[in-house]
C-alpha cells in the first residue's frame, strides 16, 4: 500500500509540473509549442516513471492525459472529438500526431521494463525473495492480464517496449477504421498512414531553413489530418458550399493557394537538384518539336544515361469525390494514378529526356515514381555534402511546403482571403 501511495505521489507531482508547463506553452508560436509538447513536455516527462512503477491502474494518468489533450487543443486551436483525439494519440507512422498518452504507454512501458530487468533482479535478490520478483511479480502478472484484454495477439515477452506497444496501436487503428463514418474518412485514415505523409510533424521549427509553419498553416494541416473542423460553413469563390472540413479548397480550381503550392514544391526541387550539382531551370519552353507542352522543370546537365532530367509536379486531392474509390484501396494510389497520367501526357519527351512524374497527394502520400526520384536526389546530395540527414530534411521540407499550400487553398475559398493567401506558401 505504501509503495502504491508513493507512486501516486510521484504521478501527482508530474501532473502538477505538466499543468505549469502547459500554461507557458500557450504563449509560444503554435509550431514551437506543439514540437515541445510532443517531444519534451508530455509523455517524455513521465516515461521513466511508467517504466519503473506499476502506474497502469492509477487514476492520475487519466487526468494527465486530459491535460495533454486540453493543451493540444489550446496550442493548435483545434477542437478534437473523441475519434480525432484517439487518432492524434497514435504514432505518426500509422496516421496519428505522435502525442502518445500515459494510458496507452503505461502497460507496454512497465511490461517491457520488467522483462528487460528480470535476470538482473534475480541475481541481486536473495533466494527467498526471488519467487515474488521478475516475471512472478504480482504487478507484472496483473499488467500482462490487462494487456491481453486489449488485443488478441499473444504476449511477446520481449524487453523492447515497441513489441508490446504496436499490437495495441494496431488494435486502435482497426477501431478507427471500423468506426469511420463514411468513405472519405476511410480514405483520410488510409492516406495519412502512408510513408512520408506525416514528415511535417517531425520537422524542427526553424525559420532559417523554412520548416517553421505559421499558426494558421499548422492548424489547418493537423485538423485536415485528423478530420477535425477547419472552418465555418461558407460559400467558396467558385460558388460551391464549403463544409466545416474545408477540404473543398484542396481541389477547387479557383482557390488561390493552388498556384502557391505548385510553385513552392517546384522551387524546392530545383534547389535540391542544385545542391546535388545538377543545375536546372523551371518552366522551359520548346522542349519538343511535336507539341507545345511544357513540363515544370528541366536539368541543364545530364541526369541519367547521358540524358537531362525533365519533371512535372502535381498535387492531386486525396479527398476529391472522383478519387475516393481509389484512395480507399491503399495509400498512394491516387498519386500513382496521377503519375501515370503525367507519363502519358509527356510521352513525346521520353526519347530526349529522362522524364519523371512527381505526384504528392494533399494528405501526404507520395507516388512511387516521386519516391524513387527523391531518394535518388537525396543520395546525390549526401555524396556532395556528406550530411547523412539530408534525406530526412528533404522529405520534411517537401511535406511542409505541401501543407502550407493546402492551408493557402483552404483559406483561398473565402473572398476576403483570396489575395492574402497568395503569399502564404512563400
Amino acid at each position: 500500500v505504501g509503495g502504491q501511495q508513493s507512486v501516486e505521489h510521484v504521478l501527482e507531482n508530474k501532473f502538477a509540473e505538466l499543468k505549469r508547463l502547459s500554461s507557458r506553452l500557450k504563449q509560444l508560436n503554435a509550431h514551437d509549442a506543439f514540437f515541445l509538447l510532443r517531444n519534451c513536455f508530455s509523455l517524455p516527462k513521465l516515461q521513466y516513471t511508467l517504466r519503473c512503477s506499476p502506474c497502469f491502474n492509477s487514476p492520475v494518468i487519466a487526468s494527465y492525459d486530459e491535460c495533454i489533450r486540453d493543451t493540444l487543443e489550446a496550442v493548435l486551436n483545434v477542437q478534437l472529438s473523441e475519434h480525432a483525439w484517439l487518432q492524434a494519440s497514435l504514432p505518426v507512422s500509422v496516421g496519428g500526431l505522435g502525442v502518445r498518452t500515459a494510458t496507452q504507454i503505461a502497460l507496454p512501458a512497465f511490461l517491457s521494463s520488467v522483462i528487460g530487468s528480470a535476470d538482473l533482479c534475480l541475481r541481486m535478490l536473495p533466494s527467498h525473495l526471488q519467487k515474488s520478483a521478475g516475471l512472478q511479480d504480482v504487478n507484472f502478472i496483473a499488467a500482462c492480464e490487462q494487456w491481453k484484454t486489449l488485443t488478441p495477439v499473444a504476449p511477446p515477452f520481449d524487453a523492447r517496449q515497441k513489441c508490446w506497444d504496436m499490437p495495441l496501436v494496431a488494435a486502435t487503428s482497426a477501431v478507427l477504421l471500423s468506426t469511420a463514418p463514411n468513405q472519405a474518412a476511410v480514405a483520410r485514415l488510409t492516406a495519412v498512414s502512408a510513408p512520408h505523409a506525416g514528415a511535417f510533424l517531425h520537422a524542427i521549427p526553424m525559420t532559417s531553413v523554412g520548416t517553421r509553419m505559421d499558426d494558421q498553416s499548422l492548424r489547418i494541416a493537423i485538423a485536415t489530418r485528423l478530420g477535425a473542423p477547419v472552418c465555418a460553413e461558407h460559400r467558396c469563390v467558385c460558388g460551391a458550399v464549403v463544409d466545416t472540413s474545408g477540404t473543398h479548397g484542396l481541389s477547387c480550381r479557383k482557390s488561390a493557394g493552388r498556384i502557391a503550392r505548385h510553385n513552392a514544391v517546384n522551387e524546392l526541387i530545383r534547389r535540391a537538384l542544385l545542391t546535388a550539382e545538377i543545375p536546372s531551370r523551371l518552366e522551359p519552353a520548346k522542349l519538343s518539336h511535336t507539341d507545345d507542352k511544357r513540363p515544370d522543370g528541366v536539368s541543364t546537365m545530364p541526369w541519367s544515361r547521358g540524358q537531362c532530367l525533365a519533371w512535372d509536379f502535381t498535387c492531386p486531392d486525396t479527398l476529391a469525390a472522383s478519387h475516393l474509390n481509389r484512395a480507399v484501396t491503399g495509400p498512394g494510389q491516387v498519386a500513382n494514378d496521377a503519375e501515370q497520367r503525367k507519363k502519358e501526357k509527356y510521352s513525346a519527351l521520353s526519347t530526349q529526356y529522362q522524364f519523371v512524374p512527381i505526384a504528392i497527394e494533399t494528405l501526404g502520400p507520395v507516388g512511387d515514381e516521386a519516391t524513387a526520384f527523391f531518394q535518388d536526389v537525396g543520395r546525390r546530395i549526401i555524396a556532395v555534402t556528406r550530411e547523412p540527414r539530408t534525406m530526412t530534411f528533404l522529405w520534411q521540407r517537401l511535406s511542409v511546403a505541401v501543407q502550407r499550400g493546402n492551408a493557402a487553398c483552404v483559406l483561398g475559398t473565402d473572398h476576403w482571403a483570396e489575395e492574402d493567401t497568395l503569399t502564404l506558401g512563400e
